[in-house]
């Protein structure tokens, strides 16, 4: 794990002890044409968290923390005519280090 990697791991960690679930969502989309880039996010009961994340954070990120244990998905969705319309939604496991 590296450095942004474990600075998201914090960020998750604070936002799922602080409430009751242990649950987050990652959602991407692009508008479909430049000069838009692809948005990407990560929500937590509805409300997205990830502007905490360092700037150049990845889905990436998100699997090398699955790796660790540290999130397990759940469900995923990607539009089969769009792969930038995705969204999975993590468990987190809080005691994982």
């Amino acid at each position: 794990m590296d450095e942004r990697q474990a600075a998201i791991k914090h960020k998750i960690r604070a936002m799922v002890t602080s409430s009751e679930s242990d649950e987050i969502s990652y959602r991407s989309e692009w508008l479909g044409y430049l000069p838009f880039p692809v948005f990407q996010w990560v929500e937590y009961q509805g409300e997205s968290f990830s502007s905490d994340f360092p700037f150049d954070w990845t889905l990436e990120d998100l699997t090398s923390l699955e790796r660790t244990g540290f999130l397990e998905t759940l469900e995923a969705y990607e539009n089969p005519e769009d792969h930038f319309d995705r969204d999975i939604r993590y468990r987190v496991h809080v005691g994982n280090v």
